[in-house]
């Protein structure tokens, strides 16, 4: 079954790619989530005058999107961390601290586009990747200190 993807679906395609799929795929996962429609002649037609309508809006999202990741790029953010005696980490580094330090920085990111495997509960410099949209990602250098050492 060809279907017009609504949303980028990872392993699938990006937003407004005609995909074929396997008809149950489509019919109970994708259309009730909304990430896809039926891709008919008039969904198709649709799709194309959509396109048009929204190109520009489309080039200028990704222009401030390359922006935003080039200011991602240059920006170092050094935080610490508490350790006990033990080596052992009280607490960790989420997304969610990393969206809080890029905004001290003056960079507005969500956090669920920090893309972090797992929290960083050690000491060290780590490459913490931002994902910013279709095809844009920037890597954004942590810098993490026990607590009270000098850097």
């Amino acid at each position: 079954m060809k279907v017009i993807l609504l949303k980028s679906v990872e392993k699938l395609g990006k937003t407004f790619d005609i995909v074929e799929v396997k008809a149950g795929y489509a019919r109970n996962y994708l259309m009730p989530r909304k990430l896809a429609m039926p891709a008919t002649k008039a969904n198709i037609n649709g799709l194309e005058k959509t396109k048009k309508r929204f190109s520009k809006t489309i080039d200028r999202l990704r222009v401030q999107s390359m922006g935003l990741a080039d200011q991602i790029a240059n920006t170092t953010i050094k935080t610490t961390l508490k350790m006990g005696i033990d080596g052992k980490a009280f607490g960790s580094i989420t997304s969610a601290n990393l969206t809080d330090l890029l905004k001290e920085q003056g960079i507005e990111v969500d956090k669920k586009h920090v893309v972090l495997d797992e929290p960083i509960k050690q000491p060290g410099v780590f490459d913490v990747k931002v994902h910013l949209g279709e095809s844009i990602d920037a890597i954004l250098k942590v810098v993490v200190l026990e607590e009270g050492e000098e850097s």
